[in-house]
């Protein structure tokens, strides 16, 4: 929940989603308390400075001030570089992009939150994210990241912003229709890593894609159904707080359990660092 006092981060990725909520945020909330944050991933083939010009623009245009920044300069790694340092070390791919690329977006949001200390980090995911997310946790019996998820979960560390999805319940060829609607530059070009190695959540989309052409809302449905039977578990959580151990090499809060988080670990490991 957005309050009217709130001051909000926008991560503006890009895609229809982040520029959809960016649109519907500067209707119903006090555009100069909206700051969108755009980061590039550093991928050779991938560049949108098109898309970001247009971004930066509709921005202005709304009375949003904007941000540029990329995952190299903040972090010191792009994703082309933690990819082929990756295969120079091991002649293979163990760890996919899109797990160091969301890791690192993360990071770069809340360290901007807490730089313009802002109340919320709102983020464009859909229903059909949701959905996969809540599946793929699911496989993966992880009942905490589960717990997390859910939209009245509480961070467990000061040094984490609460992270928001105010259109997780909107299905995806909705947000297409109003970006459509509102003359938004599609992307023409498809993340090449995605291409190369579809990831346990891009062969879950496509699954659910198919089961929704027969059984049309099955999607909020299951949403709806995951919220209701954690929402016990979360309240009980939440009565419960733990402060998150910090991690010994950046400082940053990590998992219960753990003495360095997922990004060291990564860097660490593949950039041998």
């Amino acid at each position: 929940m957005i309050l009217p006092g709130d001051t909000v981060l926008v991560g503006v990725s890009g895609g229809k989603d982040s520029y959809v909520l960016l649109k519907i945020l500067a209707e119903v909330h006090n555009p100069s308390k909206i700051i969108g944050l755009m980061i590039d991933e550093n991928i050779h083939g991938y560049s949108r400075a098109d898309v970001f010009d247009f971004l930066k623009k509709t921005c202005h245009d709304l009375g949003v001030d904007c941000i540029n920044t990329s995952i190299k300069k903040e972090l010191g790694y792009g994703v082309d570089d933690f990819m082929l340092m990756q295969i120079k070390k091991y002649s293979s791919i163990k760890v996919s992009a899109c797990t160091f690329c969301g890791i690192a977006r993360r990071r770069i949001l809340n360290a901007y939150a807490r730089t313009f200390n802002v109340n919320k980090v709102a983020t464009g995911h859909n229903l059909d994210d949701e959905v996969q997310t809540y599946l793929i946790n699911i496989l993966r019996g992880d009942l905490m990241r589960l717990i997390q998820l859910h939209p009245l979960s509480m961070t467990h560390s000061k040094l984490l912003v609460k992270r928001i999805k105010p259109i997780r319940a909107i299905y995806e060829y909705e947000t297409s229709f109003m970006a459509y609607i509102e003359n938004f530059k599609f992307q023409e070009t498809e993340c090449p890593y995605i291409l190369q190695r579809p990831t346990l959540r891009a062969r879950i989309r496509e699954l659910i894609k198919d089961i929704e052409k027969f059984y049309p809302g099955i999607q909020i449905k299951l949403l709806k159904y995951v919220d209701e039977i954690l929402e016990p578990l979360v309240k009980s959580t939440n009565t419960k707080p733990i402060e998150l151990p910090l991690c010994s090499k950046c400082g940053e809060p990590t998992s219960p359990g753990r003495t360095i988080c997922k990004f060291c670990e990564l860097v660490n490991e593949v950039l041998n660092i």
